[in-house]
């Protein structure tokens, strides 16, 4: 997940008390808002109702307060789902999460359908699906990929490089916290921790430094290391 920092993101619009929190249930919107640094709610995080969604129930995510541009969960969600902006905003940071979002799905049926002719000219080579979705949603055009029983590996032209640097740096979030490709990536991987996370909460709960976390009370230690990266940002 991203670590909070101070956003120069520009303001979508002048937020108030009243506006700035919200209950989502989409997962990959919660996970987007919680990229740009918006709390979870600190006694509260989520509840899980009854209702379609993982196993039956639906995960409803509270957040609290506004970015450190000063918009609101609301505000970003608004903007996340509204096609027409998105479409007028390519360069914002959330069309880019938006992109890199849509481009893993369409990877992840690609994996199952093929159509992606193979490539074996130079290139910058992924094997980390999240991230090839990042690089696409960044711009870099996809050559083609190379298979085998044990691995898919994306080919991208050779100017990715720089970004695919970028994204495994273990600095990212500290030296470039606006860059779109910070929000992008911490959209993406946040989302995977919140589906893991939704998947086994139930009401035990753990604290850490003012965020709260509920989760499964039999998780196992692999769970609880996904929860834990989530609650703390790592």
């Amino acid at each position: 997940m991203k670590r909070p920092q101070t956003s120069t993101v520009p303001r979508f619009a002048v937020t108030n008390v009243s506006a700035s929190s919200a209950n989502i249930s989409n997962l990959q919107v919660a996970a987007v808002i919680y990229a740009f640094d918006v709390p979870l709610h600190k006694s509260r995080p989520y509840d899980i109702q009854a209702g379609d969604g993982i196993k039956g129930n639906v995960v409803i995510w509270h957040f609290d307060q506004q970015d450190l541009a000063g918009n609101s969960p609301k505000q970003i969600a608004a903007k996340y789902l509204d096609d027409q902006w998105i479409a007028l905003n390519p360069s914002n940071p959330l069309a880019v999460c938006r992109r890199a979002f849509d481009e893993f799905a369409k990877l992840k049926r690609h994996l199952n359908t093929g159509g992606i002719k193979t490539h074996t000219g130079a290139a910058c080579r992924v094997t980390n699906t999240r991230k090839a979705a990042v690089l696409l949603a960044l711009g870099h055009p996809l050559l083609g990929w190379q298979r085998n029983a044990q691995v898919t590996t994306w080919c991208f032209h050779e100017a990715a490089a720089a970004d695919a640097a970028l994204y495994d740096s273990p600095d990212l979030y500290e030296t470039l916290p606006d860059a779109a490709i910070s929000y992008a990536k911490g959209a993406i991987l946040g989302h995977e921790q919140m589906v893991a996370l939704a998947k086994q909460a139930t009401t035990a709960r753990v604290q850490h430094k003012g965020r709260t976390a509920l989760i499964g009370r039999d998780i196992d230690k692999s769970k609880q290391d996904t929860i834990e990266k989530l609650l703390f940002r790592k």
